[in-house]
């Protein structure tokens, strides 16, 4: 089978970026061919995506417009609008936590779009709010290609926690930052941020000096993934998430993490896995993430079953559902392996 990915594919990988690759990769090795048309990009070139993905759409079988709220629901858009002129079967992969005041603002222009066409979504949470707005969504996990756990003993000295997200306002950096410059008041530790964003340099400003507060620059993630070996607490202050990387590549990393009960997160974890606080309530923030400093060795668990959760995040245990998914109203369906599907 052949299928065309539309999506905002960035350079600086990341998020949803990755998804795709991650799903491409497993596609072909399932023998199958697989395009990518990118919608991101300078204007003229997001100009010109629309055309290049009605010509690309040409030599497939099938078009998978992924996309999230707001902005990046136009990649959606498009592959809408190509399926309907190519007359080529389509689904939708949605990734956001900001779906519910989504919705609600353009449930109409949505509909108009994608009808009752499948919707790939990666939480339980977003699955609810789509089948209870009257959509058809679909609940396949993300999932990460050789998910690799790396397991350290804690070294002596003070803890170090981390923090990688954006630096927006829905990330709540200032969640994380105020509460660690209040528990540094009493407590010896280094706190280290790293990402980029348009309040970075409001945050750095404001606590740049603040001893045991550390800013990083954006790295590729590559770069950032050698970084979380150097740490022993992740912290997620967002009030929206979906699937967040960041926790899997924590807890590939044997962190304990601590975030906020954000819906996407909150469907996915348990709090036998990871340490929920109150979403944007800093001192809840800070009497959570102080007990884990205060006797970190006895949260243990948390490390070892978020590891556990994070193994099933694997092409064999999606593989399946996403076959189906593609499979559906083709008229050359791809073929499961029988073999594969006893394993």
């Amino acid at each position: 089978m052949r299928v065309l990915i539309i999506a905002n594919i960035r350079k600086q990988q990341g998020g949803i970026t990755t998804q795709i690759f991650e799903l491409k990769v497993s596609l072909e090795s399932e023998g199958h061919e697989v395009r990518l048309v990118s919608t991101h990009g300078r204007f003229i070139e997001r100009l010109k995506s629309p055309f290049k993905a009605y010509t690309e759409s040409g030599k497939c079988d099938i078009i998978l417009g992924v996309g999230c709220a707001y902005y990046g629901v136009i990649p959606m858009l498009v592959a809408s609008v190509v399926s309907k002129l190519r007359r080529k079967d389509i689904i939708y992969n949605f990734h956001d936590g900001q779906v519910c005041d989504f919705i609600k603002k353009y449930s109409g222009l949505l509909r108009l779009f994608f009808g009752r066409e499948k919707i790939i979504v990666a939480t339980p949470f977003l699955e609810n709010v789509f089948r209870e707005s009257g959509f058809n969504p679909v609940l396949i996990n993300n999932h990460f290609n050789n998910i690799i756990v790396h397991r350290k003993e804690r070294k002596s000295g003070n803890i170090k926690i981390m923090w990688a997200r954006s630096f927006e306002k829905l990330y709540r950096a200032d969640v994380a930052l105020e509460g660690a410059k209040n528990i540094l008041k009493t407590v010896t530790a280094e706190f280290h941020f790293y990402g980029g964003g348009s309040q970075r340099d409001y945050y750095l400003r404001k606590y740049g000096e603040v001893k045991g507060i550390f800013f990083h620059d954006f790295m590729k993630r590559e770069n950032l993934l050698s970084e979380y070996k150097d740490y022993d607490i992740f912290i997620n202050t967002t009030d929206y998430d979906n699937f967040p990387m960041s926790i899997v590549e924590a807890g590939m990393n044997g962190l304990v993490v601590l975030t906020s009960n954000a819906a996407g997160t909150s469907s996915i974890y348990n709090d036998s896995e990871v340490f929920f606080f109150s979403k944007g309530d800093t001192e809840d923030f800070e009497s959570k993430l102080g007990s884990l400093i205060a006797d970190i060795q006895s949260y243990g668990y948390l490390r070892d079953n978020l590891e556990k959760k994070i193994m099933s995040f694997s092409w064999e245990n999606v593989r399946e559902k996403w076959l189906k998914a593609l499979n559906a109203g083709q008229a050359n369906p791809i073929k499961l392996d029988s073999n594969r599907e006893n394993d």
